[in-house]
């Protein structure tokens, strides 16, 4: 995944350690970075859900690391895929995404079913925020 930064040249994907007022670590976060003008900027398909991720660490957590690939689907399918991709394969890593996102949000489905069948509601939401997370983005490429 790259895009052009304002300097014209190509960022590329990376993840940060973002410290949010000096007590919060968010580990993991996906960015686009320009190695030549060393600007850096959060994925915008995560970037709002970081943001609520960040409030609501405010009221629970008083401090520590949160790793938030384990709090976003898409973000954690974006770091699976960046530590294993290769660049030299013939599938890009965007149609790996896609294709991925894909297969995570019908296991998220079977796993909402479940969810509903022994009638646990707050799986039911975790699932539901996580399907939201990965339908955000389908929903944004397919108009793109």
């Amino acid at each position: 995944m790259r895009k052009h930064c304002h300097c014209g040249q190509m960022m590329n994907l990376g993840f940060r350690l973002v410290i949010f007022e000096g007590i919060y670590e968010i580990d993991r976060v996906p960015i686009y970075e320009c190695e030549d003008c060393s600007y850096y900027e959060v994925l915008p398909e995560v970037k709002s859900d970081l943001t609520d991720m960040l409030s609501e660490l405010k009221k629970k957590q008083p401090n520590g690391r949160v790793y938030f690939t384990e709090m976003n689907e898409l973000a954690d399918l974006i770091f699976g895929i960046y530590r294993q991709w290769n660049r030299t394969e013939s599938a890009s890593f965007e149609s790996l995404l896609e294709q991925q996102c894909e297969e995570r949000i019908n296991l998220l489905l079977d796993l909402y079913g479940g969810a509903k069948n022994i009638g646990d509601l707050e799986w039911m939401n975790e699932i539901s925020k996580r399907l939201s997370q990965l339908s955000k983005y389908v929903k944004n490429r397919q108009l793109s």
